[in-house]
């Protein structure tokens, strides 16, 4: 078996020994579900050395430009603690399974918003997956009926709510393996400082309310 990664514009495929190799002098591995461009994964990896980032996304083209930079030598902004794998949440690669300290997502969109709010088993399982024992989650999320009325009606979403997260959808994960340890209101200035273009277009936007839930896997 092996994983798709993005090297530069050119996606390759890397076997599991090439990848403990990679990521074997790292305290820590952190596994982003749903990264979108990379722009929170780059920011991240250059912020916290001792740590590796991995972004997991389906869409190539949108991750090109981190994946150039990442590419790049040190001393113009490439990385060596950061990767972008292309594949979905559903189909996370074997390589993958059992590697994280910490899965996060960050404002997920479409299936992956779905799958995480309601929350669908196969989406969770995903996270699950990719966490080691013990591990450390964290979902931003955000949606509302005074700005994604459709959305809510068309793929029968949940109204949101601190009541919500801290009661049925906390048994939910419970259910699947994940505790809840904290669950925050957040507003549009906190999220301001996030990179991807999609974080900061949620943020620039509309007043809106943002929803961290953060616990542990396992």
């Amino acid at each position: 078996m092996a994983v798709t990664v993005l090297c530069g514009k050119i996606a390759k495929t890397i076997q599991k020994q090439e990848l403990d190799e990679i990521t074997a002098k790292f305290g820590k591995i952190c596994i982003d579900i749903g990264t979108g461009d990379g722009r929170n994964i780059y920011r991240k990896a250059k912020n916290d050395k001792e740590t590796f980032y991995i972004g997991l996304d389906p869409v190539k083209d949108n991750m090109e430009e981190i994946a150039v930079k990442i590419a790049k030598k040190p001393e113009k902004g490439g990385l060596d603690n950061a990767l972008l794998v292309i594949s979905t949440a559903e189909n996370l690669p074997d390589e993958l399974c059992g590697i994280a300290d910490r899965v996060t997502v960050l404002f997920p969109w479409g299936v992956l918003l779905e799958g995480i709010v309601k929350p669908e088993e196969e989406f969770i399982n995903a996270v699950k997956k990719a966490a080691k024992n013990g591990a450390e989650f964290e979902f931003i999320t955000t949606y509302s009926a005074n700005c994604e009325e459709n959305m809510m009606e068309i793929r029968g979403m949940p109204e949101l709510s601190l009541d919500y997260f801290n009661g049925e959808y906390k048994e939910k994960l419970r259910q699947f393996g994940l505790t809840v340890l904290n669950t925050e209101l957040l507003d549009n200035e906190f999220v301001k400082g996030f990179d991807s273009k999609w974080a900061r277009r949620l943020a620039f936007g509309r007043k809106r309310d943002f929803y961290r839930i953060t616990g542990i896997i396992g």
